[in-house]
């Protein structure tokens, strides 16, 4: 029969033999704080304001409601708008951007004819009030202005000869920012274009949605099957 020292030794024995695997077990396992990382902060979504004007009497100008479809196609929201409606956008677009600036962005806004008009002035009471503008773009402005500090990009679309419009006055030191792009000496536009259907050209429509679509931060358009190059000519 063993003694009762015997079997005290035994058990500390067991004890101890049974603690060790416990306590590898205790310090392999992280603590719960570590094994729930912190995660980041979601980013709040961008809500670009994207507005395209019409000209007089919302019948000239479809054009851009036809811009307007691609760049929903690209999946980029707008809005399209008679130019008389400037004012209340532009109050909008500022109370916007006052309450959370970083989230509108990029600002963008186009015109044709009165529309234009319109959307120059429009980025000059913008800029007033402290509310950087991306991008303006007009097609066949009649005005040359104004030209505001406050916009980082013009793109200016006109023909020097339709006795209709004219390139945008640029301002001393403004060179960079304002781009006046005479349609009649461009090789890439094969038609004879008119003041009243400017805003419908395609290549000029491939060239805003482009711009727009860089500013936003769009996927690429995928190419149909009638712009894809076939395998035997593909490089």
């Amino acid at each position: 029969m063993p003694s009762r020292l015997s079997k005290f030794c035994f058990l500390l024995m067991a004890s101890a033999t049974l603690a060790v695997p416990l306590a590898s077990v205790a310090e392999a396992a992280p603590p719960k704080a570590r094994q729930q990382e912190a995660k980041p902060p979601a980013k709040a979504a961008r809500d670009p304001q994207i507005y395209l004007f019409r000209g007089l009497a919302n019948v000239f100008s479809l054009g851009m409601d036809d811009m307007a479809k691609e760049l929903n196609e690209r999946g980029i929201a707008n809005k399209v708008l008679n130019h008389a409606n400037w004012p209340r956008v532009a109050a909008d677009i500022t109370a916007k951007y006052k309450a959370d600036p970083k989230r509108t962005r990029p600002i963008v806004l186009v015109g044709h004819s009165l529309g234009a008009n319109a959307v120059l002035v429009m980025a000059q009471q913008l800029a007033r009030d402290g509310v950087p503008v991306d991008l303006v773009v007009t097609f066949d402005p009649t005005t040359a202005g104004p030209v505001a500090p406050g916009v980082r990009r013009y793109l200016n679309l006109y023909q020097s000869n339709n006795g209709w419009s004219s390139a945008l006055d640029v301002p001393p030191g403004a060179g960079k920012r304002v781009v006046n792009s005479d349609v009649r000496k461009r090789d890439d536009i094969k038609a004879t274009l008119s003041h009243f259907d400017i805003d419908k050209n395609r290549v000029l429509h491939q060239q805003v949605v482009a711009e727009i679509a860089r500013l936003t931060g769009a996927k690429p358009k995928a190419a149909s099957r009638a712009e894809a190059p076939s395998k035997a000519g593909a490089l």
